[in-house]
């Protein structure tokens, strides 16, 4: 990985968008285990302290769900570093209690801290088609999808509770004087995606509430396939390519971020460098 002022770096491997399918041919599905396990030999040489899985897990095909889960699972089984999970739109095809108990998640938005860093997961499908609403805000995002389909009924916003929960999350880093790292699995801005893939329904207000606070640096998504970069509010939003389409984008199917209080360098398991993000302060 490239230098750095810290000597003792937190390092972590991420990928985002597996789809992994049961429905593959036999070939196809042995070719992509090989590569999921080559990522896993990628991590296991830098050395990460933690594996951050982006989402989209699986395909979630109606026949083929359960397998897909009970097949990706298997083939991360070895991998002896923490994985830390993030709910994607495909991921709840499967009932999100199944989910998370599969994924050992007591919540499907939670923080954890490593480092001085705050890393703070995002639940992106928190208010959707998919569920109830919970509050009277609730209720008017999941309106303004109905009344804007072009929104995407695949995609869903930050609720209420989860919001002033992140409030209080981004306060505890600022007092606490950690760096926050914001996951969530949609992208947060426009210019990051596509109309195609669309974005998190409240993006606006979620970026606006991450920009107010200096603790942040840094906002990591998957979701729109080919990746993309912005940096707005002194933030950088940076949406990962998919490792589904892994073949379509060849610099990237998994990777490795180095992370510093002074930068985040993610490099591809070539370790060629993608971004090198000098931290504000």
């Amino acid at each position: 990985m490239a230098g750095s002022a810290n000597s003792n770096p937190l390092r972590f491997g991420i990928i985002t968008d597996i789809h992994f399918s049961a429905e593959s041919e036999t070939a196809a599905a042995e070719a992509t285990a090989a590569e999921l396990r080559a990522c896993m030999e990628c991590w296991k040489g830098h050395n990460v302290d933690f594996l951050l899985q982006l989402g989209d897990l699986i395909k979630g095909s109606d026949a083929f769900k359960h397998e897909e889960l009970r097949q990706v699972q298997s083939i991360f089984k070895p991998f002896t570093a923490t994985i830390r999970h993030v709910i994607g739109n495909h991921c709840l095809a499967l009932p999100r209690r199944e989910l998370m108990e599969a994924l050992a998640l007591d919540s499907t938005f939670y923080s954890f801290t490593m480092q001085g860093f705050r890393f703070i997961v995002l639940d992106g499908m928190d208010v959707s088609v998919l569920r109830t609403p919970e509050t009277e805000e609730d209720r008017q995002h999941l309106a303004r999808f109905h009344a804007h389909p072009e929104l995407h009924d695949y995609c869903g916003a930050v609720g209420t509770r989860q919001k002033a929960w992140l409030q209080e999350e981004l306060e505890v880093a600022e007092h606490s004087g950690e760096q926050a790292i914001i996951i969530c699995h949609f992208p947060l801005l426009p210019e990051t995606t596509d109309q195609n893939h669309g974005l998190l329904w409240n993006h606006r207000e979620i970026a606006e509430l991450l920009a107010s606070s200096p603790a942040v640096k840094v906002c990591l998504s998957g979701h729109y396939h080919y990746g993309g970069y912005a940096l707005w509010s002194g933030i950088h939003f940076v949406v990962l390519p998919a490792f589904v389409n892994r073949n379509a984008h060849t610099r990237f199917a998994c990777g490795t971020v180095e992370l510093t209080s002074e930068r985040m360098v993610i490099q591809n398991r070539l370790d060629e460098t993608l971004y090198n993000l000098p931290l504000r302060h």
